[in-house]
């Protein structure tokens, strides 16, 4: 397995993820496309392989860490496909959509599925006000809005049993609970990576009650 990959590989074993030979090459073959195409497409802020696979791959599948998907995936300003194609890749046998109205990561999300050959997956090039599609089991944002406003825009594409992933901070947890309890919403879990000091980044699932 790829050496820069390990803390990745160390991560989903810890965690309990699906990571094997397969997933790290597809994930390689996705970190390859990410730098290939961030010179022309401006695509992601970190410039180095080491960096974008901490701050940028890694801090995406905690997502799955606070609880894992287990039907349709909605992830909302995907940007460059995070954290969406890179759950993807750890769970290809769910179907997987892509919202991002921005053109030029729209392009580079179409070349990136299409190499990696994604199946399953769907990109709605518009903003999420336009999107009426729900019943997903998972709906995550990486950075799309602040984190009370995300579960309330989420909590209606999510079906039952479903889960509104919220990527925060440890300090947030309180007023994160108190808006999900007021949405009939139950925290099930969270995962972050590193110890949970105040401004940690922490990733929190919560479900439909």
């Amino acid at each position: 397995m790829n050496d820069e990959l390990t803390p990745i590989a160390d991560y989903c074993r810890a965690a309990g993820l699906p990571f094997d030979e397969q997933r790290a090459e597809n994930m390689v073959h996705y970190l390859d496309l990410l730098m290939h195409f961030d010179d022309t497409l401006g695509l992601i802020g970190p410039d180095d392989r080491a960096t974008v696979v901490e701050e940028l791959l890694l801090d995406s599948l905690v997502a799955a860490a606070a609880r894992a998907p287990a039907g349709p995936i909605l992830d909302v300003g995907t940007g460059a496909g995070l954290p969406g194609i890179p759950l993807k890749i750890l769970f290809d046998d769910l179907p997987m959509t892509l919202v991002e109205p921005r053109g030029r990561r729209s392009t580079f999300l179409k070349i990136a599925t299409h190499r990696l050959e994604l199946t399953d997956v769907e990109l709605f090039e518009d903003r999420i006000e336009k999107f009426d599609a729900t019943g997903f089991d998972f709906v995550v944002s990486k950075a799309f809005r602040e984190p009370v406003e995300w579960i309330e825009t989420a909590v209606e594409y999510i079906g039952q049993g479903g889960a509104i992933v919220c990527m925060g901070r440890n300090k947030d947890r309180s007023r994160l609970v108190d808006a999900a309890n007021g949405l009939s919403l139950q925290l099930v879990g969270d995962a972050s990576i590193g110890k949970k000091a105040p401004e940690q980044r922490v990733c929190y699932a919560f479900e439909r009650d």
